[in-house]
């Protein structure tokens, strides 16, 4: 194969028009399911087709890894819409304008250059990552069997059939989900409206249940019990913050009779709520509790993620250092790729990049230059952690490593709520582009192709993500809202970044009551929890103790909708019996379970990011 020319311009151009149809998509995914979906399986068959009447075998296989690299770049950046939903909530939950109004233009040179930044920080660590084959890299294992499947020439009836499934499934998520968005023909068996307690047509949640283990729908599944068991209780603490513990007996108790009164008695004790305990009087009028659930649940999730993510890094290592006379591999790894990548492009590309980011940040946001150098400091080593979780596990902790750069931020500069963001953003852009960076490389070893050339197709592609993520953010603000009440986008991602900033502004005392003990036993069984998954099975498959919780899936769990839990938990459920009646690399479930779940992610993203929003805006004008 001519490897010069991988990067051609009918490659260029393809990849970018699948990257703006992402950048697109994934902001609605985003923040309603609160994490990013992979929409580069369905990419990947697109492109399969586009390119395969030109382009064959080995040639073609490394084009689909350039093109599932673009995308998965700009879907990395339109994950930023978390941090501006975070924003969003600073100002619903506090009432208080902290001075952060970017403009398009400034947030996309922001989100360009932060996200060049994360590309070569993901370059550094490149061979030490590359070389521990103790990383399962399990979503580059999907990337790499989709890419050689498609390009096998021996599986051309078997790789058409997987792209009707793609394509029809597509189409008809699209026509479900504009029926129950657009003419509202689908309704949703509610059991607790109070808690989001519902059984729908949850298309994209189905989908993502469809691409992860059972484990983790199940785990999903006992945190929607938690909320169920708890969540008022939880709710009504929430609504009491910042009470006096002295008259926090009083306010719940009044809070507690007061449906059993009227007239005269029932003014005077919502004129009590009022004046004394904190929004009691809003939360006994509400249509929904269930945003008060989740800013008493983040604090315990939160702690249990963080710790369970810091624990999965240090297992590793552990096992690493006492593993020392292991044997050496059987078979000796030979790359495909040309893994030449010259100094002076990292080298250049991290000063450019830090250099512009620290003055766009001082002079736009006022963040003193110090605390801007801190936050990029830190990066290497929050990077170097979160591609070794996301080699382990195929889910990479962006929000998570946010989340403890705003603790650090926290701690040295308490008062600084707006900084505190910042500071989360300058960690979660980087962070979301390295995870694209050096799962590519794992791929491009075993397909052949070159580093530099999926370097320059990442960089190609950002702009289009930096264009399309603040106003895509803002069509969709404008056609649901951002927040918790039924039809929103709830962003819990968002919130869970936006209050973390509040607590560590205020202090831990801001927390709800109860809350900082359930995040103390959060962090407790958050290591528990994975030091126990990390113990093997007798015959090394998968770990003996398989039944006890994810952290990650229990603790995510308990902030997203229960609606979307128990979605995603029947997509693992289907998941799993398909592939245990069907298994095998010749079962029906290896060859039409990803194609058909990436229709479903992408058949409502598509029509809930894009057609529904311009839709909408068409009666608007046609009203006016």
């Amino acid at each position: 194969m001519n490897r010069e020319n991988e990067l051609n311009a009918r490659t260029v151009l393809l990849g970018c028009l699948l990257c703006a149809v992402a950048a697109a998509a994934t902001p609605y995914v985003t923040l309603k399911l609160g994490q990013s979906v992979d929409l580069t399986m369905g990419g990947m068959f697109l492109a399969a087709f586009a390119l395969g009447k030109q382009v064959k075998g080995r040639a073609l296989a490394v084009q689909l890894n350039l093109i599932q690299s673009m995308i998965g770049m700009v879907s990395g950046i339109a994950f930023m819409v978390v941090i501006l939903a975070a924003f969003f909530y600073i100002k619903a939950l506090t009432g208080r304008d902290i001075g952060f109004h970017p403009t398009s233009w400034q947030m996309f040179l922001w989100l360009v250059v932060s996200a060049n930044l994360g590309v070569f920080m993901g370059v550094l660590p490149r061979s030490a990552i590359l070389k521990d084959r103790k990383l399962p890299w399990p979503t580059s294992r999907a990337t790499l069997s989709i890419a050689q499947t498609l390009t096998d020439p021996s599986a051309t009836e078997s790789t058409k059939s997987r792209r009707d499934v793609l394509t029809t499934t597509t189409g008809v998520a699209g026509f479900l989900t504009f029926l129950r968005d657009g003419l509202g023909v689908i309704p949703s068996i509610v059991g607790n409206p109070l808690l989001n307690m519902a059984l729908g047509l949850e298309l994209a949640a189905l989908g993502l249940g469809m691409l992860v283990p059972l484990s983790v729908g199940l785990s999903g599944l006992a945190g929607t019990w938690i909320i169920a068991t708890f969540g008022e209780t939880a709710a009504r603490y929430a609504a009491l913050s910042g009470v006096p513990e002295a008259q926090l007996g009083r306010c719940l108790a009044t809070l507690d009779g007061l449906s059993g009164l009227s007239g005269a008695p029932r003014d005077a004790s919502m004129a009590f709520l009022t004046a004394s305990c904190g929004k009691a009087a809003e939360f006994s009028g509400a249509h929904s509790h269930f945003k008060y659930v989740v800013q008493w649940m983040m604090w315990p999730a939160t702690a249990m993620m963080i710790a369970a993510a810091v624990t999965s890094v240090l297992i590793p290592v552990v096992q690493s250092v006492l593993a020392r006379d292991a044997e050496p591999e059987a078979v000796p790894f030979v790359s495909q790729a040309d893994e030449t990548i010259p100094t002076w492009w990292t080298a250049t590309g991290l000063g450019v990049s830090v250099t512009l980011l620290v003055w766009l940040t001082t002079t736009w946001f006022h963040m003193p230059v110090a605390e801007v150098l801190l936050a990029v400091a830190i990066q290497p080593l929050l990077i170097v952690a979160g591609l070794r979780v996301l080699g382990i596990t195929g889910s990479g902790p962006v929000s998570l490593m946010a989340n403890a750069t705003q603790f650090l931020f926290g701690m040295l500069w308490p008062a600084q709520i707006r900084a505190n963001l910042t500071a989360a953003y300058i960690s979660a852009s980087p962070q979301a582009s390295s995870e694209n960076v050096v799962p590519a490389f794992w791929v491009a070893q075993r397909l052949g192709g070159r580093f530099r050339t999926l370097v320059l197709a990442q960089l190609i592609v950002i702009p289009i993500g930096a264009l399309l993520t603040p106003i895509v953010f803002n069509v969709l603000q404008h056609t649901y809202g951002i927040g918790l009440n039924p039809g929103q986008l709830s962003a819990p991602t968002g919130l869970k970044i936006a209050t973390l900033a509040i607590a560590m502004e205020r202090g831990l005392g801001y927390l709800p009551h109860g809350a900082l003990t359930a995040s103390k036993v959060g962090i407790v069984l958050g290591v528990l929890f994975e030091l126990l998954h990390a113990v093997r099975s007798k015959d090394g498959h998968g770990s003996r103790f398989w039944f006890v919780p994810i952290p990650a899936a229990l603790g995510f769990a308990l902030i997203l909708p229960p609606s979307l839990n128990i979605a995603i938990a029947i997509g693992a459920v289907i998941a799993a019996v398909w592939r245990k009646f069907a298994p095998g690399p010749e079962g029906s479930f290896e060859s039409y379970a990803a194609p058909l779940a990436s229709g479903l992610i992408a058949g409502e993203a598509v029509v809930g990011s894009i057609l529904m929003p311009a839709l909408a805006m068409l009666l608007e004008l046609i009203r006016r």
